[in-house]
C-alpha cells in the first residue's frame, strides 16, 4: 500500500512539474490550422506532456496493484515518454532497466532517433506553412511599394504570420528543452565511465533538425519585420 501511495505522488509530482515547466505557451488563436492539428501539433506539446505524465502514474499503479516491484513498474511505465519526463528522472528509469550500459544507450538511441523524427515531421509541416507565408509577405511589400495596400486584408495576413512565428517560437523552445537534456544525459552517463560516442553522434542529428526548423522560422521573422505597413 504504502508504494501504491508513492507511486500515486509521484504521478502527482511529474503531472505539477508538467504543468509549471509547460505552462504560459503561444496561444494557438489565429495559428495556421495546419500547424494546430494533425499528428505533429502534439509532438512537444503541453498536452502531450501531462498525457504521457499522467499514463506513468496509471501505468505504475497498475503494475503494483500486480505485485511486480516498484522499480520495474516506474520503468516500465515511462517506456515512451522519454526525457519529456525530465532528464534525470528518466535517466534512472533506464539505469533501473538497463544495468548493460551498451543496453541502455541502444535504448535511448532508440527514443532520440524517435524525438529527431518528430523534428523532422514538424519541420517539414512548418515548412508547408511557412513558404506560404513568405509568398505572402512577399505580395504584400508588392502592394506597399505600388501603393495598392488593403489595410484589412494585410492586417489579417500578419496577424496569422504573427500568430504562427509565436507558437513555432514557443514548439522550438520546448524542443530545445529536450535537447538539452539529452546532452545532460549524455554528460552524465559519461562521467559514469560509459562510452557515449555513438548517442552524441545521434543529439548531433537531432540538433541538426533543430537547426533547420530555426533557420526557417528566423528566415520569415526578419521578412516579417520588414514589412510595415502604416
Amino acid at each position: 500500500m504504502n508504494k501504491i501511495i508513492g507511486t500515486l505522488a509521484l504521478c502527482v509530482s511529474l503531472v505539477l512539474t508538467g504543468c509549471q515547466s509547460s505552462s504560459g505557451g503561444a496561444s494557438t488563436r489565429n495559428v495556421d490550422p495546419a500547424l494546430t492539428k494533425g499528428s505533429t501539433a502534439q509532438f512537444f506539446s503541453k498536452s502531450a506532456w501531462q498525457a504521457c505524465a499522467v499514463g506513468v502514474g496509471i501505468m505504475g499503479v497498475g503494475c503494483l496493484l500486480l505485485g511486480e516491484k516498484a522499480g520495474t513498474c516506474l520503468a516500465s511505465a515511462a517506456v515512451g515518454c522519454g526525457v519529456m519526463m525530465g532528464g534525470n528522472y528518466y535517466l534512472d528509469t533506464k539505469r533501473a532497466e538497463y544495468a548493460n550500459a551498451e543496453m541502455r544507450i541502444d535504448a535511448y538511441i532508440q527514443d532520440l532517433q524517435q524525438n529527431t523524427l518528430e523534428v523532422q515531421s514538424i519541420t517539414q509541416n512548418a515548412k508547408n506553412v511557412l513558404d506560404k507565408n513568405l509568398a505572402t509577405l512577399h505580395a504584400l511589400n508588392e502592394q506597399i511599394k505600388n501603393d495598392n495596400v488593403n489595410k484589412k486584408q494585410v492586417k489579417k495576413n500578419l496577424t496569422q504570420i504573427d500568430a504562427n512565428i509565436a507558437y513555432l517560437n514557443d514548439k522550438l523552445n520546448r524542443i530545445k528543452k529536450v535537447e538539452n537534456d539529452w546532452v545532460n544525459l549524455s554528460v552524465q552517463e559519461q562521467q559514469s565511465g560509459v562510452n557515449v560516442t555513438r548517442l552524441d553522434k545521434e543529439i548531433g542529428e537531432l540538433h541538426k533538425q533543430i537547426s533547420a526548423l530555426e533557420k526557417q522560422i528566423n528566415l520569415v521573422t526578419q521578412q516579417r519585420s520588414a514589412v510595415k505597413v502604416s
